[in-house]
C-alpha cells in the first residue's frame, strides 16, 4: 500500500491530486489534511473503494503540527506500506501589497503556512518514518516566484525561496541516513484555481503585475488543476526521482 499525505487537499491542486491518485485504485491510501472538508471528494473515494482519511487542521498553528503528523502516522499500517509520501501543497499568497503595508501578523501567517508548516511537517515525517525501509518522498509545492522578485509578493516570494532551500538541505542530510528519504520542490506554474481568483482581485496599486494575471485568464493560459496534478503524480512515483531539485511542471509536461 502506498500512503500519500496531502495538505490543502480540499480544493485546487490538492483536491485534483487526490482525484488523480484515486485512479491508482486500491493500492493507494490517502491521508488528506485541510482547513475545510470536501464532502464530494470523500464521497468519490467511498464510491471507488479508496481508503481515505480526512483531518481538518489549520497549518498556521505550527506548534500543533508535530501532533498532527503523529496522528497521521497512526493511520499507517507499516507492515503493509510499500511507500510513504508527503505532499506539502497548502499555501497562501496573501498579503498582496508592498512590504511597507504589511503588519507583523500578516507576515507571520504567510510564513507559517508557506514555509514553517512544510518544514515542521517534513521534520516530523522524516523523524517518525526513520525505521521504514520502503521508499519515502517529500514533495513541497513551490513557485516560479521563488526565483525572482515580484512587486507586492515579498512574503510569498521569500517563503517559496525558503521552500527551495530547505528542500535541498534536507535532501543532502537524508543521504547520510540508512533509510533516508528523498525530497523535491515542485513548481506548478499558473493554474486555474481559487488562488488565481485571489490574485486577480488584488488592487493594481498593490500588485503591479495584475494585468498580466488577468490576461492569463482571458487568454486561456491557466492550466487545469488536473493536468498539473497528473504531472505531480508522475513526479511523486518517478523511477528517477530528482532528489533535492527544483522541478518545473513545464519540464514534466514536455517529457510526457
Amino acid at each position: 500500500m502506498k500512503y500519500v499525505i496531502i495538505t490543502g487537499a480540499s480544493k485546487g491542486l490538492g483536491s485534483a491530486l487526490a482525484e488523480v491518485l484515486m485512479e491508482q485504485g486500491e493500492t493507494v491510501h490517502l491521508l488528506c489534511v485541510a482547513r475545510t472538508a470536501n464532502q464530494a471528494l470523500a464521497d468519490q473515494a467511498a464510491k471507488l473503494g479508496i481508503s481515505m482519511n480526512v483531518i481538518q487542521a489549520d497549518l498556521a498553528e505550527v506548534e500543533m503540527l508535530e501532533s498532527l503528523m503523529v496522528q497521521l502516522f497512526e493511520m499507517v499500517d507499516f507492515s503493509k506500506a510499500t511507500g510513504l509520501y508527503l505532499v506539502n501543497n497548502a499555501g497562501m499568497v496573501e498579503p498582496v501589497a508592498p512590504l511597507s503595508k504589511y503588519n507583523a501578523g500578516e507576515i507571520l501567517t504567510n510564513l507559517h503556512v508557506n514555509l514553517a508548516a512544510p518544514m515542521a511537517l517534513t521534520a516530523a515525517f522524516l523523524r517518525l518514518s526513520r525505521e521504514l525501509a520502503a521508499p519515502k518522498r517529500v514533495v513541497t509545492v513551490t513557485s516560479g516566484a521563488s526565483k525572482r522578485a515580484i512587486y507586492g509578493w515579498s512574503a510569498y516570494c521569500a517563503a517559496k525561496a525558503g521552500v527551495n532551500l530547505f528542500t535541498g538541505c534536507a535532501a543532502e542530510e537524508e543521504k547520510d541516513e540508512k533509510n533516508g528519504a528523498q525530497l523535491a520542490a515542485f513548481s506548478p506554474g499558473v493554474m486555474d484555481t481559487d488562488m488565481q481568483v485571489t490574485i486577480r482581485s488584488s488592487k493594481e496599486v498593490d500588485f503591479k503585475p495584475l494585468a498580466d494575471f488577468v490576461k492569463f485568464k482571458t487568454d486561456g493560459v491557466l492550466r487545469p488543476a488536473k493536468v498539473v496534478a497528473e504531472a505531480l503524480v508522475s513526479l511523486i512515483f518517478a523511477d528517477n526521482f530528482p532528489n533535492g531539485e527544483f522541478v518545473d511542471v513545464k519540464d514534466l509536461l514536455e517529457n510526457q
